[in-house]
């Protein structure tokens, strides 16, 4: 929790160090699937929820093609699951951007022996199909291993993926 603490103040204060020349506030809300990926020994397997989210989302733009959005979700497939991904977006034209960047989740009731906190990178792309609605799709590929003190070779990660849409205010 301390992490998840730390990790917070510090996006808020290098973001509150950006010179955004404008701050668009969004809800989301979406199609969520988490996949679980086992690996030891070799061998490996893998096994897939599905679910919902819902979230916030603020976008500051940097230049005239580049924003920073920061987002706080809350995922569910089968656990119940904070997201923050911190999404550098890059407008190709008006309407239709890319997405790259960090995301951090954590499963709010962990079983003994598992991170709760996990990091992953996240990469996707956007659709604003007016000034006040968008749809976007996005994939996170998960770096940690979620198994606390996992033998060597062992290790459990989790993928995510999620297409939604969302609403600026």
């Amino acid at each position: 929790m301390k992490k998840v603490i730390l990790a917070t103040i510090l996006v808020v204060t290098s973001l509150s160090s950006v010179k955004a020349q404008k701050i668009k506030y969004s809800a989301t809300a979406g199609y969520h699937s988490l996949s679980l990926k086992v690996s030891a020994a070799g061998f490996g397997a893998s096994e897939s929820k599905s679910g919902f989210y819902i979230g916030v989302a603020a976008e500051f733009q940097v230049a005239e093609k580049l924003s920073i959005q920061p987002e706080l979700q809350y995922a569910n497939a089968d656990e119940n699951t904070l997201v923050m991904p911190i999404m550098a977006k890059y407008y190709v034209s008006e309407k239709f951007n890319v997405q790259a960047g960090p995301q951090l989740d954590m499963f709010l009731s962990a079983p003994a022996g598992f991170n709760s906190l996990g990091f992953g990178l996240g990469f996707g792309g956007g659709y604003d199909f007016s000034e006040k609605m968008y749809v976007t799709t996005r994939y996170s590929l998960g770096l940690s291993n979620r198994v606390e003190n996992a033998p060597a070779g062992a290790s459990i990660k989790f993928d995510t993926f999620q297409i939604g849409v969302g609403y600026r205010f």
